[in-house]
């Protein structure tokens, strides 16, 4: 009954489709026009993010919690092996509907049953859930569905998302590692400054310990944990530390000011060209190899990719690209004139690839040798990192030692002066 109510589906889908004048088969490697279809994906974002509340579309949100990266990956592969396995697509989403380990998946892919159900395609079913699925995503899918290459295409999509998934995730790790630990310094050094440097002022009161004969330094490292602790001053560096994120998260917004920091975080010694535009430069031409080798346009591609990459200042070079290539000029030019922004080398090899028709490999290439790159890098920051802060404590460490304990050293090789002279006489 289940099989015969799939091929009612699947025959009711297909006189739609005809009926629409859409059906379009071609090979797996053909040439698909997806432009008009791009320009309304690509200019979306915020604006389409905005409208989707009012149409009824899921923003990737669903009951039960938030579909992580790693639940869709699931999701994909479990489809894939549905698939291959000669199940239908429809009968596939229903069995891993009722599947899922995690209620948000379970209503997610329900959604999606739903509306492939009602004669939809897959692609218009993912198309809901703009959070979750990426423009690149969904027009890979329309490609897929066009030329009979799904399980294809949804491996390339699972291997893509999860090397996107992972270089994101080590680049945030290695922001994060050298922030957590000077979290920690400061504040060992708030409870020093706190608990610790009160105790031996009181107990050079109780010495009697004249104020000209505490050291300079002592006096320095006591008054400034004083200031440091002050009710003030303590209110003052919370208030900066919560105001200065929410700023920048609303400056960000700003077309304008995005554009202009991430044009600097490019631009930063050692991070900026090492991690940030390493890792730009690999979301680019993983999203360039993945969709040319899917059978995309040029054109379309490089709409896609513009839509794609998260560092709007590549992804304004990626839209002159695209301009140039409109106008038959090709690649090289608007790139070479983004040398501060994408690696001359680069250049080189994307202009290599493309007057040997060989773009999609060569892309393909570059992306994992820099993703390579990144990673070793962010090994090599978290190896410096750890000695420098080490020195750092160890420095802050003998200066609180040598300014709290000197004075009382001092007062005590006086009563012994003062002790032997007296035996003395």
């Amino acid at each position: 009954m289940a099989m015969k109510g799939d091929k009612v589906v699947r025959a009711s889908r297909a006189s739609a489709t005809k009926k629409a004048g859409a059906s379009r088969r071609v090979s797996a490697r053909a040439t698909f026009d997806l432009d008009e279809a791009v320009a309304t994906e690509t200019t979306s974002s915020p604006a389409r993010s905005f409208a989707s509340t009012f149409s009824g579309v899921n923003l990737g949100r669903a009951v039960g919690g938030r579909v992580r990266d790693s639940d869709v990956n699931d999701f994909l592969r479990q489809l894939i092996m549905l698939l291959e396995a000669g199940t239908p697509l429809l009968r596939s989403l229903t069995i891993l509907s009722q599947r899922g380990e995690r209620a948000a998946v379970r209503n997610m892919v329900a959604d999606i049953t739903q509306y492939v159900e009602n004669g939809n395609a897959l692609w218009q079913a993912f198309e809901r859930w703009p959070r979750t699925f990426m423009p690149v995503e969904i027009n890979l899918i329309k490609a897929a569905e066009a030329s009979g290459t799904l399980n294809v295409i949804l491996k390339r999509m699972v291997v893509y998302r999860e090397r996107r998934h992972m270089l994101t995730k080590r680049i945030k790790g290695a922001m994060w590692y050298p922030v957590i630990l000077v979290v920690t310094c400061v504040a060992v050094l708030f409870l020093i400054a706190k608990v610790v440097v009160p105790q031996f002022r009181d107990l050079f009161e109780r010495l009697d310990i004249p104020n000209e004969k505490v050291p300079k330094l002592t006096h320095f490292v006591m008054n400034g944990a004083e200031v440091l602790t002050s009710v003030p001053v303590m209110i003052g560096i919370v208030a900066v530390l919560i105001a200065v994120p929410i700023a920048y998260m609303f400056a960000v917004r700003i077309p304008s000011v995005r554009y202009v920091v991430d044009h600097i975080k490019l631009r930063l010694p050692r991070i900026g060209k090492s991690i940030t535009r390493k890792s730009a430069v690999v979301d680019m031409t993983r999203s360039m190899a993945l969709l040319l080798r899917s059978g995309l346009s040029m054109m379309t591609t490089l709409d896609l990719v513009r839509a794609n990459v998260r560092n709007t200042a590549v992804a304004a070079v990626v839209g002159q690209v695209r301009d140039s290539v409109e106008r038959g000029e090709g690649i090289e030019e608007p790139l070479r004139r983004a040398g501060g922004i994408i690696p001359p080398v680069v250049t080189d090899m994307l202009v290599t690839g493309e007057d040997s028709g060989q773009l999609d490999q060569i892309a393909e290439h570059i992306a994992d040798t820099y993703e390579e790159e990144v990673n070793i890098t962010i090994g090599t920051i978290g190896e410096l990192i750890q000695p420098i802060l080490t020195v750092f404590l160890g420095v802050v460490v003998l200066v609180l030692f040598v300014s709290l304990f000197l004075p009382i050293l001092t007062t005590i090789n006086e009563l012994m002066n003062q002790t032997s002279g007296a035996g003395t006489d």
